[in-house]
């Protein structure tokens, strides 16, 4: 990566507002884009796309999961689809009754 400060077009070229919010840079270092850490995620969602975040549609804690897959009936590389976690949730839930009823 080149150092920002080696070229002498960049340094004149120095933003005096935040890209995002248009705030102040003042304070910041020449070479700042953003004024904050959310401003600068916020554009790059901005930028691909995505505004909103990503939210979960099933959650299940590290014990569940590892009894989900010793039990065969998750693959780890499924974990975060809600469908096959509920298919799996309830297999084992079927061997368990069938076992212990």
């Amino acid at each position: 990566m080149t150092d920002p400060l080696a070229d002498p077009e960049r340094n004149n070229l120095a933003p005096l507002a935040c890209q995002y919010c248009n705030t102040s840079l003042q304070g910041k270092r020449r070479y700042a884009k953003f004024c904050s850490v959310n401003c600068r995620v916020n554009s790059h969602r901005q930028d691909v796309g995505r505004v909103e975040a990503i939210t979960a549609q099933a959650l299940i804690d590290g014990p569940m999961r590892n009894a989900l897959i010793e039990t065969g009936d998750l693959n780890p590389q499924d974990e975060h689809d809600a469908e096959k976690l509920r298919e799996a949730f309830t297999s084992m839930c079927r061997q368990f009754a069938k076992k212990y009823a």
